[in-house]
């Protein structure tokens, strides 16, 4: 008889209440051909092969139950190194934890555009859903579940063409409800929202006129739904139809602004500022609180600043609104810049004239197919020379052909 089985002999009575608790069936299967092993009076191979074990299985856990003294030795451990060689940085996971409790609102993506940005951490949305999932910090009931299926609407190809909505503020300020007009481009995502105390029609022509102060770019439509305060529509005897004499729609008429009403029921259509007022909840009145109405109006302000300016989106190539209007004005002027070599015309406007009256935009414009990207350029450069400079000053037009001009010579 050999040395181990003596040892395990006098070891394994001393473990039988233990064995008594054991649950887990491989402990259990171990344990006993153990016991089976040390008390046959046959050798170890022959009472291995009865078992349906071999002699190296029985000899490995013997081993570990005799320097453990205890059946927790039997358990499987786990076979994944203590170390690994591609573990995230602990001053990565503690920036991602910081930033996301700092701004709860962020996903992965935008986390990871940040960490980027501002710290120079690479790490990949995906390492930051992990950590996120990890640290507790991801949960389902943040998620909205969506009550009708959307349809995916496209984005416009240069900016002008707005949408423009009230919102209810979330709560009372100064124990009467307050109201959110917002005006977001299709296009850039550049938004205006101002805070009123009521939504009559005299604070929806306040904030048209600002919105036309501060709109960075010529203003081609505005769409809005069917609310008293954009339309007669329901309030005129012609039978469910705008009489096109409300101030809503004389205020456009003055610009040539065409003024759009979406199909009663479909609010999907209006989305684009539908999902602006979803973050406005989840970044702006969600951590802040507002002592009064001009509290609530100073930081309305503010973050209509950070939206336009600070506020870098995957949906936009990561960049800010302001960006994407700057680019916009960018290729549209690399566009004159073309026809202007083509023509040999010295002045923006002589491109403006030459592509609107001399006959090529017209007979593009009469063709039935879809208008293609060329064809809406030459639809927003259908301006004449006052509208241009009163729309774009002076100073950033020669900037941005300064820039086109560096883009050509590239």
């Amino acid at each position: 008889m050999s040395a181990l089985k003596y040892q395990l002999r006098e070891l394994l009575p001393s473990l039988k209440e233990e064995a008594n608790k054991i649950t887990d069936p491989e402990v259990k299967r171990r344990y006993y051909l153990i016991k089976a092993v040390s008390e046959s009076p046959k050798d170890v191979k022959k009472t291995c092969e009865v078992r349906g074990s071999s002699t190296d299985y029985f000899y490995k856990w013997a081993r570990r139950l005799l320097s453990a003294r205890s059946l927790t030795a039997l358990k499987t451990l786990s076979r994944s190194p203590r170390k690994f060689w591609n573990k995230t940085a602990p001053r990565i996971v503690k920036r991602v934890k910081k930033l996301k409790k700092l701004f709860p609102f962020q996903g992965p993506e935008t986390i990871s555009f940040y960490l980027k940005k501002d710290f120079n951490m690479k790490c990949p949305p995906s390492t930051i859903y992990g950590i996120l999932k990890r640290e507790g910090l991801i949960s389902r009931e943040y998620q909205k579940q969506r009550t009708k299926k959307h349809m995916k609407r496209y984005r416009r190809p240069f900016p002008g063409w707005l949408q423009m909505d009230i919102k209810y503020v979330p709560y009372l300020v100064e124990g009467s409800q307050c109201y959110q007009f917002s005006a977001i481009d299709h296009h850039s995502s550049w938004r205006l929202i101002r805070t009123y105390k009521s939504r009559t029609l005299l604070e929806v022509l306040s904030f048209l006129d600002e919105l036309e102060r501060h709109c960075p770019f010529p203003i081609v439509q505005i769409q809005t739904d069917n609310a008293t305060e954009f339309t007669d529509k329901f309030s005129s005897q012609r039978g469910l139809r705008p009489t096109e004499f409300h101030l809503f729609d004389e205020w456009c008429k003055k610009r040539n602004i065409e003024h759009k009403l979406i199909p009663v029921g479909e609010k999907e259509i209006n989305g684009k500022v539908e999902n602006s007022h979803k973050w406005d909840d989840q970044e702006f009145y969600s951590q802040k609180e507002f002592n009064s109405l001009d509290h609530l109006q100073l930081e309305t302000t503010d973050y209509n600043k950070r939206w336009n300016s600070e506020r870098f989106t995957k949906t936009l190539g990561w960049k800010t609104p302001d960006q994407v209007v700057e680019l916009a004005f960018v290729r549209a002027a690399a566009f004159v810049l073309c026809f202007k070599k083509r023509f040999k015309l010295e002045k923006p406007q002589e491109v403006v004239r030459t592509l609107t009256h001399g006959g090529y935009y017209y007979r593009r414009k009469n063709k039935t197919k879809k208008l293609s990207a060329v064809d809406r350029y030459l639809q927003w450069l259908d301006w004449e020379s006052k509208k241009l400079k009163s729309y774009i000053p002076v100073p950033l037009i020669l900037k941005i052909f300064s820039i086109a001009k560096a883009m050509a010579a590239i």
